[in-house]
């Protein structure tokens, strides 16, 4: 256990706190020192108590913001985790992708096999119907 030595508003106090923790303390004790000069530039020095006691609604309102901030930044994370590209979505939807392109170009390999077995088809109608002139001439 370590002792601190922290000045609060002029005012020098003894902290007891664990090994290894004397400057967190002592940037804890600046901050809220802060806080206590702050208020007494704006409502004068109106008694240890009242000053701390201002200071410390002053702190816990600092950090019902902060807490505010992190539950929003928080949903706000939540909601982009959710909305993120699943990749396994992503695989199927270039699987569907690719099989619609594939089917694209069956479609368009059929088109123009259709449309040469409608020419030959057209082309061995005329050679008949030639022929069929000829034989009902002869």
């Amino acid at each position: 256990m370590s002792n601190v030595q922290i000045d609060i508003n002029g005012r020098q106090y003894g902290v007891g706190c664990e090994d290894g923790q004397e400057d967190h303390i002592g940037r804890l004790a600046r901050h809220f020192d802060n806080h206590v000069k702050t208020l007494v530039q704006s409502v004068g020095q109106i008694g240890e108590q009242r000053l701390f006691l201002m200071a410390a609604l002053l702190l816990a309102d600092e950090t019902h913001e902060l807490k505010l901030k992190l539950d929003a930044t928080e949903a706000e994370l939540a909601r982009l985790r959710d909305n993120r590209p699943n990749p396994a979505h992503i695989e199927i939807e270039a699987r569907a992708n690719q099989n619609l392109a594939d089917a694209k170009n069956i479609e368009n390999d059929a088109a123009i096999a259709i449309e040469n077995a409608a020419n030959y088809f057209a082309d061995a109608a005329t050679r008949v119907g030639a022929i069929a002139t000829k034989l009902a001439g002869a």
